[in-house]
């Protein structure tokens, strides 16, 4: 499989390009077809191991799904890259079609067509320093005199979303709430913590931070299309038949394997 990415200046646009991988007919077919261009919002930061940039490419577990996608319809996919609250909200005006990793909720729901079935699961679980002490065996309530950190428009799953008598303290990024833990700022913060496990290993802090066990939920993540274009049904259809084609495959779990996605 070949691909190639392509940085246009001031947009911020990456353009993903891939050779079908199936037979060579439906190779010859795709590319004498004109592409559809589907506009996907990814955060500015990377969600390893979902996307990240690595020698000037953007890799990772989404990046196989839709590289599939594309090989077996008539789909090209561009990603845009920006803040996730704004990523959030310009798909659900319809300025981007798609957005990748998304939990779904009952107010999202009305935002979005969410591609059935799910394609992958993610873990969220507790970080704190190393000399902080909290007894916690899965039940939130035990959390509430203390402040947990977030991520502003992130969903944590239902019953971390559904904990309204926590102390939530939102942030922008993962970094920062790293700072607003190691400065006391937060008791706590709550990450996937395969995300969460990189970003201590690149600063350095291992000695400093730990996790809470148990996890906290292991919940599907979407893609999400708008439902502002006028083609979105169809598009919805299509992307669906192909997701749940690939988690038939023998390839998806390769995938899953791959990226340390296999939860059980």
């Amino acid at each position: 499989m070949m691909k190639f990415i392509k940085i246009i200046p001031l947009l911020f646009l990456y353009s993903l390009s891939v050779l079908a991988q199936s037979s060579a007919k439906p190779e010859l077919a795709l590319l004498e077809k004109d592409k559809t261009i589907l506009t996907v919002a990814i955060e500015n930061i990377g969600y390893y191991p979902f996307y990240y940039p690595e020698n000037g490419e953007i890799k990772g577990f989404s990046v196989e799904v839709l590289n599939y996608i594309e090989a077996h319809s008539n789909y090209d996919f561009e990603f845009i890259i920006l803040p996730w609250p704004r990523a959030v909200h310009l798909v659900a005006e319809g300025r981007i079609d798609l957005i990748l990793t998304l939990f779904k909720t009952p107010k999202r729901d009305q935002m979005y067509h969410f591609i059935e079935p799910s394609y992958a699961n993610e873990i969220n679980q507790l970080f704190t320093l190393k000399d902080n002490y909290f007894e916690f065996d899965g039940k939130l309530k035990q959390l509430t005199p203390y402040s947990v950190g977030t991520i502003r428009e992130y969903s944590y799953g239902e019953y971390f979303d559904g904990a309204n008598y926590l102390n939530k303290l939102p942030a922008l990024t993962e970094e920062v709430l790293l700072k607003l833990l190691l400065g006391k700022q937060i008791d706590m913060l709550i990450s996937n913590p395969l995300v969460f496990n990189q970003l201590i290993l690149k600063e350095k802090v291992g000695a400093q931070v730990k996790a809470i066990e148990p996890h906290i939920s292991m919940t599907p993540v979407y893609m999400a299309l708008t439902k502002k274009r006028k083609d979105s049904l169809a598009i919805n259809t299509t992307l669906g038949q192909l997701t749940e084609q690939l988690k038939a495959s023998p390839y998806f779990q390769e995938l899953l394997n791959k990226y340390q996605l296999n939860f059980k």
